[in-house]
């Protein structure tokens, strides 16, 4: 118990030095980068309508170091101040978590039915008398990767509403309804079209990195012997899944993680999507140093926050990781 008690604490020290490294970063970046809006507006956020444009990211002539610590505790407490929002004023905090639930609104189920599809079908791979099924659909996922997802999303604008319209019978409205909330029918089916270029994105990275794992069991004798004694392919797959259950998690989460925080920002851009990654551009856009705070510190939380779960998880479950060095 005192070990577990110590590798928690010792992961969620560094966890916390990440973070304020990061925050330190951003503080100083703010603070002596110059600002593209002290002359004219360099940017025209999407969401909101406020642009900052003092030289130094905080208004009082205070010593940058008081500016610091001022930040730091305002920050510590979610404390990140208001921002114009059309003929209103709105405070940071709401506008990032509505922003953040519009986002998991769509990329929850993708991630789902990205990894669910891609996983299986890489355990079928592996199922079948084949050998090199898995590879091949391992090869079939790093293809797809190179499509840009952007590309993905354009393709999709042109013919996802005519299969919407197909299956409601109606001509709807894609597009996002800024004056209802996020789960209103209306934006429900709006998220149709960044959920479905998300999910086939992920569904690509998916095959890839499952593939990279369970290619290795295709010719393992338990495999050879199942097959042998007429097991079908689910059971197989029963038989496979437990052996790399842990490494896939891992992979998922180191991997997947990442991409996905990238993906979303171009995904709606081009989808007109006022979620995290819309936010994430509008903040450094109009350089407002609660909003940009929020935006690069929450990502480094996400990131940070499951490595520190995957090491106890290893730390705890299987110590012979952390013995091999990594």
């Amino acid at each position: 118990m005192r070990s577990l008690l110590t590798t928690l604490a010792s992961r969620l020290a560094r966890l916390a030095l990440t973070l304020w490294l990061v925050f330190t970063a951003v503080f100083g970046a703010l603070a002596y980068v110059q600002n593209p809006h002290v002359l004219r507006p360099a940017y025209m956020p999407r969401l909101f309508s406020g642009l900052y444009r003092e030289p130094r990211f905080a208004a009082r002539a205070e010593p940058l170091l008081a500016q610091y610590g001022d930040w730091l505790v305002r920050v510590l407490t979610l404390d990140l101040g208001r921002i114009g929002f059309g003929d209103r004023t709105v405070v940071v905090r709401e506008l990032v978590v509505e922003a953040v639930t519009v986002t998991l609104i769509y990329l929850v189920p993708a991630v789902a039915v990205a990894v669910v599809l891609g996983t299986l079908i890489q355990l079928l791979a592996v199922a079948v008398e084949r050998g090199d099924a898995s590879a091949k659909t391992k090869l079939l996922g790093a293809a797809a990767i190179s499509v840009p997802v952007f590309l993905v999303a354009y393709v999709l604008q042109v013919y996802l509403p005519v299969l919407v319209i197909d299956a409601s019978g109606e001509i709807v409205d894609m597009g996002y309804d800024d004056t209802a909330g996020p789960f209103s029918p209306a934006n429900l089916r709006a998220a149709i079209w960044p959920g479905a270029t998300m999910g086939l994105y992920l569904f690509a990275i998916q095959l890839r990195v499952a593939g990279t794992d369970l290619e290795q069991y295709a010719n393992e004798p338990f495999v050879k012997t199942a097959r042998a004694k007429g097991v079908g392919l689910l059971g197989i797959c029963r038989h496979v899944f437990p052996h790399s259950a842990a490494r896939l998690l891992t992979l998922l989460s180191s991997e997947m993680l990442g991409v996905v925080l990238v993906g979303i920002y171009a995904v709606e851009w081009v989808t007109e999507t006022p979620g995290f990654g819309t936010l994430t551009i509008d903040a450094a856009g109009s350089r407002a140093p609660g909003l940009i705070f929020a935006v690069v510190l929450l990502p480094v939380l996400a990131v940070a926050g499951v490595n520190t779960l995957q090491e106890v998880y290893y730390s705890v479950f299987d110590p012979r990781v952390e013995g091999d060095g990594s």
